[in-house]
């Protein structure tokens, strides 16, 4: 594959994944987790056990989660989990899920840090490495691998175009449950 064939899909897998997260900065967000400890001082709010977040179409689902706000916004959540799962999905984008053992997510940045045996999944192109930074905002992403892990190069999984007849076809979209399974 050309390195412009290279680009190009690789523009297609991101391009308008901004859209996916319209409206849900706007949305209340949920916390369900087994404990939860919350320090005024510092901002900073520790859940464990089972810990599913969720703000309009983003669920978040890991083991232990930290939430750091700033001026009352939340500014960074911090998971990790067996591993931890980002998911958010949009009408015209399809759907993103990302895992990885520690996943940081910088909603006013719109950026997706995944750490340690790091997947990124979006409308059937499967990016994995050790460690993946997805910039929505500007719709980029940065993979590596790791010779000291079980990731040690990048793998970029693309799949055929879809043909008309099954464009019509309706995608199951799996939930955080099967796909953790997976």
């Amino acid at each position: 594959m050309t390195l412009s064939k290279f680009l190009l899909l690789s523009c297609l897998f991101i391009s308008c994944a901004s859209d996916a997260f319209i409206g849900d900065e706007n949305q209340t967000i949920v916390v369900e987790s087994d404990s939860a400890e919350r320090n005024e001082k510092t901002g900073l709010t520790q859940y464990s056990g089972n810990v599913i977040i969720r703000q309009g179409s983003l669920i978040i689902d890991a083991n232990r989660v930290e939430v750091y706000y700033e001026e009352n916004r939340v500014n960074r959540i911090l998971c990790n989990g067996n591993p931890a799962i980002y998911q958010q999905s949009s009408n015209t984008d399809g759907q993103v899920i990302a895992r990885a053992g520690i996943i940081e997510y910088l909603p006013a940045d719109k950026i997706i840090n995944l750490k340690t045996d790091a997947s990124l999944s979006k409308n059937g192109t499967l990016i994995k490495g050790d460690s993946i930074n997805y910039d929505v905002a500007n719709e980029t992403w940065r993979a590596k691998g790791d010779n000291q892990s079980t990731q040690k190069r990048i793998q970029l999984v693309i799949p055929p175009p879809q043909k008309a007849e099954d464009s019509q076809v309706s995608e199951t979209v799996p939930t955080i449950k099967e796909s953790k399974s997976q």
